[in-house]
């Protein structure tokens, strides 16, 4: 996903807007590929804050993901902030800059002066997977699995008994509580 450039970072407080939609491969997510259901979207303002360039917007698509409880795939909307900062990698002249851009080199991006264009490809990735939910559900109503039989029971019941208490925790049984 490339975003060009060329005017903006001829002159300092310079902004532009770019609308980028691609369609991109399955997002790798542990051991598992995650699809996309749509193109990935991203609204964009590039800024020239003069020390590089700032590019601050929305990524806005939908993934096809399992659920936590049932297991059954749904269609996952995800609108999510991006804030990229991308520096001049020409005018980094001095060691010592070379050392400080070394140790924030993790959350800053380069570009040369000669470039027309920027890559925002891993940036976008990076803010897909920050934002990927931990136990991502199909509905609040969702019933998941019996733990017994396996059956989804957003689909059909089951019969299995459910009242197995752990053995240790039987004792618990005998108290009553007033109101």
């Amino acid at each position: 996903m490339k975003v060009y450039i060329g005017d903006v970072k001829k002159e300092v407080g310079w902004t532009s807007q770019e609308h980028l939609s691609k369609t991109f491969p399955p997002l790798p997510f542990g051991y598992e590929k995650i699809p996309f259901a749509q193109p990935v979207g991203v609204d964009l303002t590039i800024t020239n804050c003069g020390s590089g360039l700032l590019l601050e917007g929305k990524i806005k698509t939908a993934l096809i993901i399992p659920c936590s409880r049932c297991l059954e795939p749904f269609i996952h909307e995800v609108e999510v902030l991006l804030r990229l900062e991308y520096r001049n990698l020409d005018r980094i002249t001095r060691a010592s800059d070379f050392e400080a851009e070394a140790k924030s080199a993790d959350d800053i991006y380069y570009y040369h002066e000669e470039d027309a264009e920027i890559d925002i490809h891993r940036g976008v990735i990076e803010a897909l997977l920050i934002n990927f939910p931990m136990k991502p559900i199909c509905s609040e109503k969702c019933q998941g699995l019996c733990p017994i039989c396996g059956k989804n029971l957003n689909q059909e019941r089951c019969d299995c008994k459910k009242s197995n208490i752990d053995p240790r925790l039987k004792v618990l049984e005998k108290i009553k509580l007033e109101k």
